[in-house]
Parts: structure tokens; C-alpha cells; sequence
């Protein structure tokens, strides 16, 4: 068994098209798709708990590794 990629993100309106083409693509069956508040994802994503986060940009410097992903 493989495991799942850890994905945390706010359930606000601006990530809803974000939470919705997860939802709705062929990784869905992948991912572990937790919706969170903002310092809830942040506080998961420096314990671990996951491998991705839709955090706010002040939580950045207390991150050991980040990477931005962006157009």
C-alpha cells in the first residue's frame, strides 16, 4: 500500500477552486485531503503531520524546508 500524499488547506472561498480540482481529479484517490483553519495547516505542516500546506505566508520563516509553488 502506498502512501497517501497529506494535504491540509483552509476551507475559505479563495481556496475553493483550489479544493474543488483535487476533488474532482484522478489524484483524489492519492491525497488525504484535510480541511483545516490557517494555523491549523501551519502548525501541521512544521509537526509533519503533513506533506503539503496552504499556509499563510508569515509562517514561512519558521519552516525548516518551503517551497513556494506558484505561477
Amino acid at each position: 500500500m502506498i502512501d497517501k500524499i497529506k494535504i491540509s488547506v483552509v476551507s475559505y472561498l479563495n481556496s475553493k477552486p483550489f479544493i474543488y480540482g483535487l476533488q474532482h481529479s484522478k489524484l483524489i484517490d492519492e491525497i488525504d485531503l484535510q480541511l483545516d483553519i490557517p494555523s491549523v495547516c501551519a502548525q501541521k505542516l512544521i509537526d509533519g503531520k503533513v506533506d503539503i500546506g496552504l499556509i499563510p505566508v508569515a509562517i514561512l520563516p519558521q519552516l525548516k524546508e518551503k517551497y513556494i509553488i506558484s505561477d
